[in-house]
């Protein structure tokens, strides 16, 4: 069991164009400026931190991905500082609450945002938010994931390839399901359905977890699932995976291939990582983005997040913020494709 540590990321092609493509340049821009924030002499670090307990907002419900990854995190910290790390839910607007909040909280390390890619990618362009992605600072992504692509047994295709022509035989006639309008789960989809030229009906649920429900129910045909609640029924006879949406396969599923294997340059990863207030002193971010790149590589932490399907990895500020950058075009392509693109950014 090891971590990653990312190296810079390959930087994806022009994907998309007008208005949604103007706002993912102008936002690539925002993360440029990102990692190279000034430390404001009035806001220097205080001699001891954290003095106090810090919050750690999750933009999501209890028992969910980013629910129990925070938890983790949040004990981790605890451990790590001698202070409590409080991880705090606050769901709702596919995580923009909890972000705005964060964003507009005193710049001091005390209220700091346990997110998704969502977040600072695909949910600013789809819905008008009260934030922008230059309000916060990336601290350090903890994990990332792969949505793994799974049908119901019950559809006569063997493998990816063979599911792809089956939908094409039948355009306008295959429901995918999601975790949720604009969830990564949707915009995977959507991506996928483009990138082969096909005609496939979203089925938004509240959750994933209706969603593989219903996916086993035969409900819907097909779905895009996180890789914790697939990999939770991976044994299902009632289910079949077919790929995986990340560019290398997982060590879970060695002989699912991915999707860029039938789809060339098909890649969507999801991270999950900690951001705090913009103008945060940076030795302060200095100091969580070191403790969580040391709980990253903790061998308990790493097979705890590789029992929900999620791969540890190390990051610096800069690092999460050239990721940030690298899926911004990759997700304007995404919310073109689901026809959620906003107007006007």
């Amino acid at each position: 069991m090891s971590s990653s540590t990312i190296e810079e990321p390959r930087m994806p092609g022009r994907v998309c164009a007008g208005s949604v493509r103007a706002s993912a340049r102008r936002r690539a821009a925002a993360v440029l400026a990102l990692a190279a924030w000034p430390v404001s002499a009035a806001l220097a670090q205080p001699a001891a931190y954290p003095s106090k307990p810090v919050t750690l907002v999750l933009p999501f419900g209890a028992g969910g991905l980013i629910d129990i990854q925070g938890r983790l995190i949040a004990a981790g910290l605890s451990a790590r500082f001698g202070q409590a790390f409080v991880a705090r839910n606050m769901p709702g607007a596919t995580g923009a609450i909890a972000t705005e909040y964060v964003a507009r909280a005193a710049p001091d390390g005390y209220t700091l945002l346990f997110a998704s890619s969502a977040q600072t990618t695909s949910v600013p362009l789809v819905d008008k938010v009260n934030y922008r992605l230059e309000d916060l600072v990336p601290v350090s992504a903890s994990s990332r994931s792969s949505l793994i692509l799974a049908i119901n047994a019950q559809v006569p295709a063997r493998n990816l390839q063979e599911f792809i022509d089956y939908a094409r035989g039948n355009p306008g006639k295959l429901n995918y399901g999601s975790s949720g309008e604009a969830s990564v789960s949707h915009l995977t989809g959507a991506l996928f359905g483009a990138r082969a030229g096909l005609k496939l009906t979203h089925v938004p649920y509240k959750g994933g977890g209706q969603a593989v429900t219903d996916l086993m129910g035969g409900q819907i045909p097909m779905l895009f699932g996180n890789s914790g609640e697939i990999l939770a029924n991976a044994k299902n006879e009632r289910i079949r995976i077919l790929a995986v949406s990340t560019a290398k396969r997982l060590r879970q599923l060695p002989s699912v291939p991915t999707v860029g294997e039938v789809l060339p340059n098909f890649e969507v990863t999801a991270w999950q990582g900690t951001l705090a207030p913009a103008r945060t002193p940076r030795p302060i971010v200095d100091a969580l983005s070191s403790a969580l790149q040391a709980l990253s590589k903790d061998p308990a932490i790493i097979e705890r997040m590789e029992q929900f399907g999620v791969e540890a990895i190390v990051t610096t500020p800069e690092q999460m913020a050239a990721m940030i950058k690298a899926e911004l075009p990759v997700y304007a392509e995404a919310v073109k494709a689901a026809g959620l693109g906003r107007a006007s950014p």
